[in-house]
């Protein structure tokens, strides 16, 4: 099976040796397996979104570092021209709309969430804040034991390395922006 996003190999092996660590030596600081890892490298397999985020706060990197290393100034981003990356069986869709630059130190994603979709996201060690802007539906957030019933206009900022869920209770597709800033 070749995987749904190539650069993220090619970005992992890239990122790994420029920090000189061996598949071992990443799997020990990810808690990813040394063959997960080798898979994603040569493209065999394609990683979870909660994969993904093991891996950046593991190496202590970015999440779209993994994904692309293009960095333009001016930067048009249309929908339908981005790689999407699915999860919960399809019913969550995430859209890496601008990615990290060390100019911006953040990430900015177009998350969609089907009726009945819950992800328990993994938790960033290397996010200072992360920014939940919902634009449609009602998105339920759970941090840590709180739960916040958000609904389109409305917006939530929280510690990224607190745990939290992301669930859509209702009859209508959630859609949101999430901004993570890393430290």
């Amino acid at each position: 099976m070749m995987s749904q996003l190539p650069k993220v190999g090619q970005n992992l092996r890239r990122l790994r040796n420029s920090l000189g660590l061996s598949l071992d030596e990443a799997s020990k600081l990810t808690g990813v397996s040394k063959a997960m890892l080798g898979q994603i490298e040569r493209g065999e397999s394609s990683p979870t979104i909660s994969t993904l985020w093991k891996i950046s706060s593991g190496l202590k990197v970015n999440f779209t570092s993994l994904l692309d290393d293009e960095q333009n100034e001016l930067v048009l981003v249309k929908k339908d021209d981005i790689k999407a990356i699915e999860e919960e069986e399809g019913k969550m869709v995430l859209y890496p709309i601008f990615q990290f630059s060390s100019k911006s130190g953040i990430d900015v994603f177009l998350v969609e969430l089907d009726p009945g979709c819950k992800h328990i996201s993994a938790t960033h060690k290397n996010v200072l804040e992360e920014m939940v802007l919902v634009i449609e539906g009602t998105l339920t957030l759970k941090v840590e034991k709180e739960i916040y019933e958000i609904k389109a206009g409305n917006s939530l900022k929280f510690d990224g390395s607190l745990n939290h869920t992301y669930m859509n209770k209702g009859n209508e597709k959630v859609a949101f922006h999430n901004i993570e800033i890393y430290k």
